[in-house]
């Protein structure tokens, strides 16, 4: 039940950003990021009591998505407390209480049974850039839904409360450029720290990886050179992002819930 408590609190954090864009656009929602900042906090000492034990990091693919939904509850808190996004926020820390409700539902294979600090740094690195990756695909489906409202001439309803597309795209491309120059560093340090990818079970997560990495890296590309926006960014995001998913968390169920195998 433990990992209801950060659930509720980051529910109730997106509560207060909403009431705060829809009184006064354009302010600082303080009471909205106190919850949040106790939300984040209780987050990650529920996580670390469920990943750390036995002198390892045990984690399931359960624990593995709640430390993608802590990255994006963070970076939630810190930009709202960065400028002003009426309630994007609070989408964000939806989703982060969304993967906080799945920590310890699964028992995993210990990561590291003697602690180093190499790959450590790895798994921190690759849920940095899943994180704001994740972000971003929020983020571009959002502008996609206020998109087709519009075009549509409907009412927003709800999606009022968001920021304009035009600062939607900036916070998109924001997340993307940074969750992209970590995803380097994680393929980079990923051929220094893994000794054998096919030894250990990698050589299909590794590849997907760097295909992800590739579409991102076009996108970004486009967006610098060509400008390019609206549904050609959705339509990268998301294969990005879905090719990403299946890397990690589609290799690792396969290799521990169906093969009964390890990464390492």
């Amino acid at each position: 039940m433990l990992p209801l408590i950060p659930l509720a609190l980051y529910l109730v954090a997106g509560t207060l950003v909403c009431r705060s864009a829809r009184r006064q656009p354009g302010a600082r929602p303080w009471a909205g990021a106190v919850v949040a900042a106790a939300a984040v906090l209780a987050h990650a000492l529920i996580l670390f009591r469920s990943i750390e034990g036995g002198g390892g990091l045990h984690l399931a693919i359960t624990d593995s998505a709640s430390l993608v939904g802590w990255v994006v509850g963070a970076t939630s808190l810190v930009t709202m407390l960065e400028m002003p996004l009426a309630a994007l926020p609070a989408a964000l820390l939806a989703l982060a209480g969304v993967l906080a409700a799945g920590t310890g539902v699964l028992s995993g294979f210990a990561e590291i049974h003697a602690p180093q600090w190499e790959i450590t740094a790895h798994i921190a690195l690759a849920a940095l850039a899943a994180g704001w990756l994740s972000i971003a695909a929020l983020v571009v489906l959002l502008i996609a839904w206020q998109d087709s409202r519009l075009r549509a001439r409907q009412s927003l309803g709800i999606l009022s409360l968001l920021p304009p597309i035009e600062l939607m795209e900036r916070v998109l491309f924001r997340a993307l450029g940074a969750g992209f120059v970590v995803l380097t560093f994680v393929l980079v340090t990923g051929l220094f720290f893994v000794q054998n990818v096919f030894a250990q079970h990698l050589i299909h997560k590794m590849t997907l990886a760097i295909i992800a990495w590739v579409v991102f890296g076009v996108l970004l590309w486009g967006r610098v050179r060509y400008g390019w926006r609206g549904r050609r960014a959705l339509r990268f995001t998301i294969a990005g992002f879905v090719i990403l998913a299946l890397a990690y968390f589609g290799s690792k169920f396969v290799l521990e819930n169906v093969l009964g195998r390890h990464w390492g």
